[in-house]
């Protein structure tokens, strides 16, 4: 057995680490079954010389008799700013082998103390839109360490000497970076470290920033249309240079007035509606040294954010595909706009393009981005980029003037754009286009979840979610790429948060957005509806909060407001985290208070509800017409409650977990004496989101459950023909109960339903994302998360795959083979290591391939499928036989049968099943 795959603060090897106490994790691989870890050794050393001769002058944890390995506490001496460790570990298996120690690893601290900066926040004079600032340092030797620690905000781009540090962009990620409500609010600013050493040299050097707008100021010539109050009045800096020569001195540089500053080429940017590049006005060289700024101002002083200047610890946006263009369209206009043309992508998705023009110096390339075309003439569609309450039309266009120099590359830096077609227009004088490129941009989560089956609706079903939840990686769940609503809802992620999970890594990146909920949530436990946030009034309009968006963000919506309990819930769960439940138990328990101090007789009777219900008419309501309001908003107070009493349970804080328990369970009596009608075994109206949310959230009588779900199915089938009537909140409880109370039939159905309202029905409309609304309508948006419900079914219900403790400890392989599926391939990489699933079914047969990682053990439970007499072998020998089990193969420990399936205890590694039996 090796260990493998150390990381810290979930990274590896991160760079400006601000816990005091970080957390390790690591991965087990062996060759051999049924290994587990018993207990660990951990070194950390201030050298990689020192940890290679096992010196750990750090810590040196000894040996801990433990399985855990996936959030274990550093325990050693104090960390100081700038401080890097390495560090490695080995573990002890269940034979109390010990394995080699691991490959070292390493940590650096960041600045840890608001005395480490020596810098001061500047600026640019304002009306520049995106200011470049440079300053020259002399170096008398050799580097032997160089470190970046900058906020740039909106957004910056770094240079040293000449060369972009670093592949980042729209950078940093969006935080609520200054308090300006008249009640007391946290905020925060979040900084990056970069090892600049192999960037610097001995002698003179150049630092260079360029900065754009972001979510933080805007030009004053949109600041007024856009549904958002502008932070500060224009971009600034903070930045600070730390350098170690070989002889042992220290240099340090920070942003200060000597630093000089000059407007740039990018003449206006704005997050939403596209940038302009002059490329005429670029100053060659200004990021070198023996440049001549003398014509270049001062930087000035520039009021510090209130925000605290916090470590980014999470993947950083970056420029994650090139696309290339699938077709060239030629709208049918008349003759005086033929110089424009459509590119096709292919592909709806977040980001801007890449251009190769040449042309006469002064030309344009204008580029308006859209997620449709109109199919009778080819022209651009861009209906979705027009919404117009709460939020202004995106402009979403891009301006590139040509500086008229031979062949020009250019692509924008400081906006982003929804979109799957780009239209370009030239004039007159009409550059040349000789190629476009998409750039798919969005924060660099890992993926860790893939699915494929035998039937290609699902499969593009499960494509469309995953390029939606992608588009949504923006430094935070982002909504809407098509349009100016890119705001951080809650809600809608709470009810796609386990299809989330199960594709990507999204543990610091929830980590940080969880943070932000909490730096928004009031002294009294409300906490907005959107985080950070964005749409709040201006500093002089307290006195009419709804005058800037008609929107008050800290309005009671508890099912949207459950995003903070749950999605900390939901981490803990995934990776088994017990510090996330630590960081934000406060926050969540105040929380928890404003509901009940605002309910009723235990009851919410206020919400949003079942948002973007389908109607009959073929349309989605903004509001729900089948299911009240209170019923969803109680039940999401309840599960709010409940996941708050078991984080208090695992925490170990006994008063807090019986206490919130109780209050449960007063909601659920109050919840069923409201809606539920015993005589009927209906709650509510009947609607299949009043019967299917509270079987989900284990609110209704147990031994009412199967009457509940008939009349949740036979809504289904019989009233709407074998469709949905949910919105949002009722899909995701639909989902969740159909395939675990004996209805998978009828999920799969549903999966597979090609008529409206069905995801299926949007492909079958050429969606390559998930739109906003069931009926995938050209005014709305063409990429939108909240209908992503689905993929948990593939890889939960189809794959089998899921968690049965926190971590994935332990796991269950519970595949459903079903209609005429014949094969289903999927993997997950849980915190401890890969899972993979792989079936085929024949007749009479079925043939099931797991993976299971070190340190873990399964349950592998392969439905009967209506078989008799029933054989089952691994790797060809028999495991089951005359109806028992069959001992002697490695790394199963037994089995038996139960009503529909035989369950297999099975340890790490991989297996080969293979059942057979007769038809009735």
């Amino acid at each position: 057995m090796m260990v493998i795959q150390l990381k810290t603060e979930h990274l590896v090897e991160p760079i400006g680490v601000e816990r005091l106490h970080p957390r390790f994790r690591w991965q087990m691989e062996s060759t051999e079954r049924g290994r587990l870890q018993t207990a660990y050794q951990i070194l950390v050393a201030s050298s990689l010389k020192e940890l290679e001769a096992d010196k750990a002058d750090k810590w040196d944890s000894g040996k801990v008799i433990s399985d855990n390995s996936v959030e274990v506490i550093y325990g050693g001496s104090d960390l100081s700013s700038g401080e890097r460790c390495y560090w490695k570990v080995r573990v002890w298996d269940q034979s109390g082998k010990p394995t080699v120690y691991s490959s070292p690893s390493f940590f650096e601290m960041g600045l840890l103390k608001a005395s480490d900066w020596n810098g001061k926040w500047i600026a640019a004079k304002k009306g520049i839109s995106s200011p470049i600032f440079r300053r020259e340092i002399n170096l008398n030797g050799s580097v032997r360490r160089g470190r970046v620690y900058i906020a740039g905000i909106g957004y910056y781009e770094l240079y040293v000497n000449g060369k972009r540090v670093g592949d980042r962009v729209l950078e940093p990620a969006h935080t609520y970076y200054n308090n300006d409500q008249p009640f007391h609010l946290d905020s925060r600013v979040l900084y990056a470290a970069y090892d600049v050493t192999s960037y610097l040299q001995p002698g003179k050097n150049a630092l260079g920033v360029m900065l754009g707008n972001g979510w933080y100021s805007a030009d004053a010539a949109v600041a007024s249309s856009i549904a958002r109050t502008p932070y500060g009045d224009r971009p600034r800096l903070m930045m600070q240079t730390n350098i170690e020569l070989d002889g042992g001195q220290k240099v340090i540089m920070a942003s200060d007035p000597e630093w000089k500053v000059s407007p740039g080429p990018v003449t206006y940017n704005d997050f939403f509606h596209g940038e302009t590049y002059d490329a005429r006005l670029e100053q060659s060289g200004w990021n070198r040294v023996e440049f001549n700024d003398s014509s270049w101002e001062h930087a000035s002083v520039a009021e510090a954010p209130s925000g605290k200047l916090t470590a980014e610890m999470l993947p950083p946006s970056r420029v994650m595909e090139t696309l290339p263009m699938q077709r060239m369209l030629v709208p049918k206009e008349p003759e005086m706009y033929d110089k424009t043309y459509i590119y096709d992508f292919g592909q709806t998705f977040s980001g801007w393009v890449r251009i190769t023009v040449s042309g006469p110096k002064g030309a344009k390339v204008v580029l308006r981005y859209g997620s449709r075309i109109y199919d009778d003439d080819n022209t651009l569609d861009n209906r979705s980029n027009l919404l117009r309450f709460p939020t202004p039309s995106a402009q979403q266009t891009d301006t590139y003037i040509l500086k008229g120099e031979g062949t020009e590359v250019w692509e924008p830096r400081f906006t982003l754009h929804g979109f799957r077609y780009v239209e370009v227009t030239g004039f007159r004088d009409a550059p040349s286009v000789q190629k476009i490129e998409g750039r798919f941009v969005h924060s660099s989560l890992d993926p860790t979840g893939s699915f494929v089956s035998s039937n290609k609706l699902l499969n593009q079903i499960h494509h469309n979610i995953q390029w939606t939840f992608m588009s949504s990686f923006q430094g935070l769940l982002q909504d809407a790429a098509d349009r100016s609503e890119r705001v951080g809802w809650l809600g809608d992620p709470t009810f796609v948060a386990e299809d989330y999970l199960y594709n990507y890594d999204m543990s610091t990146f929830l980590e940080k957005w969880m943070n932000d909920i909490k730096d928004n949530e009031k002294d009294d436990g409300n906490i907005p509806f959107i985080s950070p946030i964005d749409w709040r009034p201006p500093k002089d309009a307290h006195e009419d909060p709804d005058s800037l968006t008609g929107f008050a963000v800290y309005t009671l919506w508890p099912c949207w407001q459950s995003t903070y309990p749950l999605m900390t819930w939901y981490l803990y769960e995934s990776y088994g985290d017990k510090q996330v439940l630590e960081d934000q138990y406060a926050g969540i328990k105040k929380f928890i208070d404003f509901l009940s101090a605002n309910a009723v007789d235990n009851m919410i009777m206020t919400g949003l509800g079942d948002h973007m219900e389908p109607q009959d008419n073929g349309f989605s309501h903004f509001s729900p017409r089948r299911t009240p309001s209170g019923l969803t908003s109680t039940a999401y107070y309840y599960a709010n409650t409940l996941a708050f009493s078991r984080m208090a349970s695992v925490l170990g804080r006994s008063d807090d977990a019986e206490k919130y328990a109780t209050l449960a369970q007063n909601i659920k009596e109050a919840f069923n004496k409201r809606y539920f009608d015993p005589s009927t075994n209906q709650y509510a109206t009947g609607s299949q989101t009043s019967n299917a949310l509270p079987v989900y959230l284990d609110m209704a009588p147990p031994e009412r459950v199967p009457a509940i779900v008939k009349n949740l199915v036979d809504d289904i089938v019989t009233r709407h023909d074998t469709h949905v009537s949910t919105g949002i909140i009722g899909s995701n409880a639909v989902i969740q109960v159909l395939p675990s109370h004996g209805a998978t039939a009828l999920m799969y159905a549903l999966a597979n339903q090609t008529t409206y309202p069905s995801l299926g029905n949007q492909v079958m409309k050429g969606a390559t994302t998930v739109c906003e609304t069931y009926e995938c309508g050209p005014w709305l948006s063409q990429n939108m998360k909240m209908f992503g419900s689905m993929d948990k079914y593939f890889y939960r219900d189809l794959a089998g795959i899921s968690s049965e403790s926190p971590g994935y400890r332990r796991i269950l392989i519970k595949p459903q083979p079903v209609g005429d599926l014949r094969t289903v391939s999927a993997s997950e990489q849980t915190v401890r290591g890969p899972v993979s699933v792989d079936w085929v079914k024949g007749d009479g047969a079925l043939d099931l391939k797991v993976s299971v990682p070190a340190g873990t053990e399964a349950d592998v439970s392969i439905p009967q499928l209506g078989l008799t007499d029933i054989q089952i072998t691994e790797g060809g020998q028999p495991v089951w036989h005359a109806n028992a089990y069959v001992a002697g193969d490695a790394g199963i420990t037994g089995a038996e049968a139960n009503a529909d399936s035989i369950v297999f205890h099975v340890g790490s590694g991989s297996y080969s099943f293979a059942m057979s039996g007769s038809t009735y």
